[in-house]
């Protein structure tokens, strides 16, 4: 036997010795990546006691989990007496309703323990005596509505704690006791609206604090008095409305913050001005419609900014100016600014990174973009041409989904084709003569291509490119349309022509109707109009042939118009005479 054969075989006797172990029903049991012994059972439907009556004393990795259609139906049990080398438990998704009295006091070697989604409603201090060791507890998705004084008083060598997305409003001061070590803090979740500074008192090494979805309303400077070693801050879809320079005055080695999906209306000069370590700042999704020209002076290590979805239609031109030699990625998405505003950043060599999705472009001028891109986003735009040199070479990403493409030039493709990763979906391409073959002979060279999804002509409708022969291909579907031509034709949308053409009917038949009407009360009118003009005329005639009747014996003009007795009498009836009427009427006479 060589000793390539004897190196295979210690290798793989540890496998085979797991393997041929007795696993327990409806588990698995393996070599982890760091060669633990792991069993991991996550068929679900398990009921009763956690069953580990069948796995190895010397597990090292125990998973219990199961799909969101069969979760367990577990309850905590004193089991792990005999697991001297448990390393990680993970018991998730089996609606264990609480962990009991010195469960894991044999658990000397723990180091992580994942309870997350189940139904624990009150961790109390006795359920980690023994955990000396645990490095990361995770309590996520639980129903945790307090937590008591001291309640992880046992756990002096934790680093990471995640409570995220439990019922907790409020935490009590020295809830964190004994916790000096702790570096990570996740408390996403939990509609607390308020932090108190003393809470934090215990844990000043804390490196990462998130807190998303807090219902933050105001951000309380008082409690970073504590946590000066903050590295990493996330605030993000809370209802903070305002933020003060002052704020974060002690944060001055915070390198990431993230103030996203906030109600933010104006960033002002000097918000950030203690922050000179930051690195990332993220304030997507607010309602700024203001950032002041000096609102990010100092920040010369910022190197990520994200400015997407604000109210913004226009930016200083200097603030960006400034940030070019440093930035290396840019969003602007979702705000209606122009596109000549990143002209600004044309001679950026360290940008590698820019979004400009959901920004109303229509087209793409050369030489504005920074030559040195190499992710692009345009998604969610009104693009329908790209002009020679618009497009940056050297590019390893670029998303043109949810356009106006129906076809792309081969002028455009030859530069574009070589893009690693190229999103074309969500464009209205048309599979014809006109406008795919270009992409249409690119199929084998790019999956990106392949997969494009054809929008038309119907006959090839919902098909995928690469199932496409050339064959097969129809003449244009618009006549006169080429993939080069820059008319209004690309820029109508099919669901704007279907509403367009439905307001025209309805215009139409709503102006015929009235036209019908006007033209029946008109003929109607007139009907009635000429009845009398008839009698009208024949009084007027008689007037002009008797002309004499206007004047006297004198020749002189008369105002005593000759009338006509015998058409009408006037008559002046008294209340008497129609009394006698009504009388004769009822007598029948």
């Amino acid at each position: 036997m060589t000793k390539l054969h004897v190196t295979y075989l210690i290798l793989f006797l540890p496998w085979l010795w797991v393997v041929s172990a007795i696993c327990p029903n409806q588990c698995s049991c393996y070599l982890d990546h760091r060669g633990r012994t792991t069993v991991s059972c996550s068929q679900g439907g398990m009921t009763g006691s956690i069953p580990v009556l069948n796995f190895k004393n010397d597990t090292e990795v125990i998973i219990i989990t199961a799909p969101e259609n069969n979760m367990n139906l577990l309850t905590m049990g004193p089991v792990f007496d005999e697991f001297k080398n448990l390393e990680e438990l993970h018991i998730t998704r089996s609606n264990i309703p609480e962990m009991g009295k010195y469960f894991f006091y044999s658990l000397r070697k723990l180091d992580v323990l994942n309870l997350s989604q189940n139904n624990i409603t009150q961790p109390l201090d006795y359920n980690f005596v023994g955990l000396n060791n645990l490095n990361k507890l995770i309590l996520d998705d639980n129903r945790i509505e307090s937590l008591a004084s001291e309640t992880f008083r046992h756990l002096q060598k934790l680093t990471v704690l995640s409570i995220r997305r439990n019922r907790i409003q409020k935490l009590m001061p020295r809830v964190f006791y004994h916790l000096s070590k702790l570096k990570v803090l996740k408390l996403s979740g939990n509609r607390m609206r308020y932090l108190n500074a003393i809470v934090f008192k215990d844990i000043q090494q804390l490196q990462e604090l998130e807190c998303r979805g807090c219902a933050l309303l105001s951000i309380n400077a008082e409690v970073f008095q504590h946590l000066q070693q903050l590295v990493s801050l996330d605030f993000g879809s809370n209802e903070i409305e305002r933020i003060f320079a002052n704020d974060f005055m002690h944060l001055t080695n915070l390198k990431k913050l993230k103030l996203d999906g906030n109600r933010l209306s104006a960033v002002s000069n000097g918000d950030f001005v203690y922050l000179t370590n930051l690195e990332k700042l993220n304030l997507a999704r607010n309602a700024n419609s203001k950032i002041e020209p000096n609102a990010f002076e100092r920040l010369s290590e910022l190197r990520v900014l994200d400015i997407g979805y604000n109210r913004l239609d226009e930016l200083d031109s200097n603030m960006l100016r400034d940030l070019s030699d440093q930035l290396e990625t840019l969003v602007l998405s979702g705000n209606g600014l122009s596109i000549f505003f990143v002209i600004t950043l044309r001679n950026s060599t360290v940008l590698k990174e820019l979004h400009l999705a959901d920004m109303g472009i229509t087209d793409i001028p050369p030489a504005v973009l920074p030559p040195n891109l190499e992710e692009l986003d345009l998604s969610g735009n009104y693009l329908f041409y790209f002009q020679p040199g618009a497009i940056p070479s050297n590019l390893s990403v670029l998303d043109i989904s949810r356009n106006r493409f129906r076809g792309l030039n081969e002028d455009v493709l030859v530069q574009i084709s070589q893009v690693p990763v190229l999103k074309l979906k969500d464009n209205p391409w048309l599979c014809d003569m006109c406008h795919i073959i270009p992409l249409l002979q690119r199929v084998n060279i790019s999956e990106d291509i392949r997969n494009v999804q054809c929008f038309g002509p119907r006959s090839h409708e919902g098909r995928i490119l690469g199932t496409i022969l050339q064959n097969e291909l129809e003449w244009c579907s618009a006549p006169g349309y080429t993939t080069s031509d820059t008319s209004g034709y690309f820029l109508q949308d099919t669901r704007i022509g279907i509403i367009a053409a439905t307001a025209s009917v309805l215009l139409l038949i709503l102006t015929g109707t009235a036209i019908i009407v006007a033209l029946c009360y008109s003929k109607r009118h007139a009907a009635k109009y000429y009845t009398h003009e008839e009698k009208r005329a024949a009084e007027s005639e008689s007037i002009f042939d008797n002309q004499m009747s206007f004047l006297g014996d004198d020749k002189e003009i008369s105002f005593k118009f000759p009338v006509d007795y015998g058409e009408k009498k006037v008559a002046i009836a008294t209340i008497d005479d129609e009394i006698k009427k009504d009388k004769m009427i009822t007598n029948g006479l």
